[in-house]
């Protein structure tokens, strides 16, 4: 029994739509689920600061040794330069600005897993930052039970995140975390714009800026201090960050930061005077941008995740049951028998 062409046409369409359904569910909605290979997002955070004038230092300008209170904006600018694999190579460019020209920038490259957003092997031939943990967002669907932790650039170590509940932000649902990392301090960007070193006149001369119980310590010890006087740096870092629930994608945050210079005295490490402190916030504009970046890829998500797959699957088999009911009410032919006229003639 031959089939109707328009039922092999309905079969083969049917069955194509399925495939397309099957096709966008498992794998282009979970490649499209990673890390971007074009990934380009600038974010601004903005506050108040406490900066270190090196060349007030220098000069003995006492009055404006340290800058307390000024506006600084600290921009942000993660991309990605190159995919292999499921590894992309994340740039992580960080710019502290402050009035008077003052610049301090602090960038960082990483090996991250596309998938999961945590470190990866590097390639071959490709230098990045050694690191463990989250750098520049959250996988995708985070779970809010699991046990994350973020890498901090200054110190460079890794620091559990302490969930703090959900909420919303520009109409977005978000996770809420805290972060709390202090230790030596370990960016070598920021390092490079410290002094190592001060003279011990340099030191006595700010004397006066210091608390009385310091000065009482300095002075005590002027004697057994090598000259210069060598300085260590601490990092404390605090954040408050927010990711989207769906995407994983930052949502809004505030970064604190505090470098604090030390002097070993008689084997104790004695904090001098707070060289930079930061309390910025992400800005309205940042926040805005971000949540609207993230209703666009949440939008196409679901359109490529759930509502074309669905309704691919389900005209796909309306076109196949269709075929079977053609199929089956098909009226069958049966053959009539042939009588020869010469033989009608004999009766």
């Amino acid at each position: 029994m031959s089939v109707p062409r328009s039922t092999k046409l309905s079969f083969t369409v049917g069955v194509l739509f399925v495939l397309l359904a099957v096709t966008l569910r498992f794998f282009l909605v979970p490649a499209a689920s990673k890390m971007p290979d074009d990934l380009d997002v600038n974010l601004r955070y903005e506050g108040t600061g406490t900066m270190l004038n090196p060349s007030a230092l220098q000069a003995g300008d006492l009055a404006n040794v340290v800058a307390t209170n000024v506006p600084v904006a600290v921009d942000r600018h993660v991309y990605v330069s190159s995919v292999h694999g499921n590894t992309a190579i994340t740039h992580d460019d960080l710019t502290v600005e402050a009035p008077g020209g003052v610049s301090m920038p602090s960038n960082h490259t990483y090996a991250i897993d596309r998938t999961t957003i945590n470190s990866a092997p590097a390639p071959e031939g490709v230098e990045v930052e050694p690191h463990a943990g989250l750098t520049v967002g959250w996988p995708m669907n985070p779970n809010p039970d699991a046990s994350y932790a973020l890498y901090d650039f200054a110190t460079r170590t890794t620091a559990p995140m302490t969930f703090a509940g959900e909420g919303s932000v520009s109409g977005r649902d978000v996770l809420n975390y805290t972060v709390e990392v202090a230790g030596p301090l370990a960016d070598p960007s920021i390092l490079n714009g410290l002094p190592p070193a001060m003279p011990k006149a340099q030191l006595a001369s700010l004397a006066p800026l210091l608390p009385a119980d310091l000065q009482a310590k300095l002075g005590a010890a002027s004697g057994s201090l090598p000259d210069p006087v060598p300085f260590n740096y601490t990092a404390v870092s605090k954040l408050a960050l927010s990711t989207d629930k769906t995407l994983g994608t930052p949502a809004d945050g505030s970064l604190n930061l505090q470098v604090i210079a030390n002097v070993e005295i008689g084997g104790e490490n004695v904090s001098v005077m707070p060289v930079l402190a930061l309390d910025t916030q992400l800005t309205d504009q940042s926040v805005a941008d971000a949540a609207a970046t993230a209703s666009t890829v949440g939008k196409l998500l679901t359109l490529m995740g759930v509502v074309i797959p669905l309704g691919s699957a389900l005209l796909g088999l309306i076109l196949i049951v269709v075929g079977l009911l053609r199929l089956r009410k098909r009226p069958s032919t049966e053959s009539t028998p042939h009588r020869d006229p010469e033989t009608l003639g004999a009766y």
